[in-house]
């Protein structure tokens, strides 16, 4: 009896939740907008780029992605033929005669370039929501891709106290480290203010419509851009842009999450990509070889790929426990932090 009376209590508070103007039941609220939902990843179409995306689109929650790229175009477009066809299967085998992928050429540093995001995204996509923004994009002059501003690439890396910043005239030369501020610091502010402001649009339209939307914004760092983490050489110059993107990924995170935003950056390890191949060459050894020595120094003994970097974006941006998290520095690199 006493759980009978139980029963018939719970019943009746949810006809009351359900009949009285302006209550609603957490059923009542969709968990998924039913928009479009859209992603952006910066140096998306190779590396971890390439494993972000790839990790985003097997979750079959998104419609659209639109891919940056500095200069491989080759590259770019067979890898948006790739993911365009991944996206047009939904987990069930669906079709998706819908899904689009777009690819945007040329260097982050420069804001003409990043208007080119916005714009494919207004035009390209003028009925999805934002949902998702990873800024990935990344260079190491002398390293990676080549650079609009003309930057030597054929010099040794700028480093701090050793020299290396003075010209001939014993003068500061703030080329590189400009360079790199622009990359990740200018860069990764501009595209989360633009991002943001139509994520709170979304947003918006998922309080009318009684929906639950969900947003989420990640930077990719790298070891040894904050104090948490010993420092890593040859990092001097690209630390200082990448220092920016932690710092103010807190303050994102703080004034976005009223609007179901989680805000995250991931410091990966080694992680296997083009550059350390190139790397490999310059020290005359194949990539696995210098991945075999690269495994000794890390304390779980095996390298990651671009899609382990990925599968913990797409965590992160899902709409399970990951939303969860905000306001973090999280290191993905197999305990390389804890030294050996």
């Amino acid at each position: 009896m006493k759980h009978c009376r139980i029963c018939n209590f719970i019943a009746t508070i949810c006809i009351i939740a359900i009949t009285i103007p302006g209550v609603r039941t957490m059923q009542s609220s969709n968990e998924n907008n039913a928009r479009p939902k859209v992603a952006i990843v910066t140096g998306g179409t190779r590396g971890i780029g390439k494993g972000i995306a790839k990790a985003l689109a097997e979750t079959g929650n998104y419609h659209g992605f639109i891919l940056s790229y500095n200069s491989n175009q080759d590259a770019a477009e067979a890898y948006r033929t790739v993911l365009e066809q991944q996206l047009r299967q939904s987990l069930d085998g669906t079709p998706r005669e819908e899904a689009k992928v777009c690819i945007v050429g040329g260097d982050l540093s420069v804001p003409e370039n990043r208007d080119k995001i916005f714009h494919c995204f207004d035009h390209e996509f003028p009925h999805g929501d934002l949902c998702t923004l990873v800024h990935n994009a990344g260079q190491y002059v002398g390293v990676t891709s080549a650079n609009e501003h003309g930057i030597d690439v054929s010099d040794q890396p700028r480093k701090f106290g050793d020299g290396s910043l003075l010209n001939d005239e014993s003068k500061v030369d703030f080329e590189s480290m400009r360079f790199y501020q622009k990359l990740y610091g200018e860069a990764f502010v501009d595209l989360c203010e633009r991002s943001l402001k139509r994520m709170k649009d979304a947003h918006a339209r998922c309080v009318v419509d009684n929906c639950k939307y969900r947003g989420s914004i990640v930077g990719i760092s790298s070891p040894g851009c904050n104090a948490a983490f010993k420092m890593t050489a040859g990092y001097d110059m690209p630390g200082s842009g990448k220092c920016v993107m932690e710092f103010a990924i807190r303050h994102y995170a703080h004034s976005a999450a009223e609007y179901g935003i989680n805000c995250n950056v991931i410091i990966p390890g080694v992680t296997s990509s083009d550059a350390w191949g190139f790397v490999a060459g310059q020290r005359g050894m194949t990539q696995d070889q210098l991945m075999g020595i690269m495994e000794n120094v890390i304390p779980m003994k095996e390298v990651a790929n671009g899609k382990d970097i990925g599968d913990v974006v797409a965590f992160l941006s899902g709409s399970g426990g990951g939303r969860f998290m905000t306001g973090l520095s999280l290191r993905v690199d197999g305990g390389l932090h804890l030294g050996k």
